[in-house]
């Protein structure tokens, strides 16, 4: 190992468990377990730290390459991997998100978006006008005194769970 951060028994560990993955649903699974076990502040542990981006990513190409191997052109273009209309999925988060009143609600809507529709889980041209609208309407119920709250007020009403070793 020539370099402690990039070369090392983790990354060997999840290329060899990326490389045995052969079909899209299970590609789909495991990128969507590793991202609710270690991605957004809402993660379960950050055993990952140094690698979890990384490993995300490689999770992201290999689901990417599979949906071009078993998705048609116009599937490809108008589902998500789960094999379902993307833009009814993204309707109804944006009906939600619509209705939503609350910016530590909208904060959630918009997470979890991002969660289980990121690409290439949703074709990019959906996710993008789907994540700007979210975005736009979370930022219009953030308030300047957003972060007037104590930080563990903060933590409380957005639902943090700090996770220490």
């Amino acid at each position: 190992m020539a370099n402690k951060i990039h070369d090392n028994a983790i990354r060997d560990e999840w290329t060899q468990k990326i490389g045995a993955l052969h079909t899209l649903a299970k590609g789909v699974e495991a990128l969507d377990a590793f991202r609710h076990q270690y991605t957004t502040p809402f993660r379960k542990s950050y055993d990952l730290e140094l690698d979890w981006g990384w490993i995300e990513l490689k999770l992201e190409e290999k689901v990417a390459l599979l949906k071009h191997k078993e998705l048609n052109d116009q599937q490809f273009l108008t589902q998500t991997a789960y094999g379902v209309d993307a833009q009814k999925e993204a309707d109804v988060v944006v009906a939600k998100m619509a209705a939503a009143t609350d910016k530590y609600e909208a904060e959630k809507i918009h997470i979890g978006f991002r969660l289980k529709f990121k690409p290439p889980i949703m074709p990019v041209n959906v996710f993008q006008d789907t994540d700007r609208i979210l975005g736009t309407k979370l930022m219009e119920l953030r308030n300047i005194g957003y972060y007037d709250l104590p930080l563990e007020e903060l933590r409380k009403v957005r639902g943090v769970r700090v996770i220490t070793a």
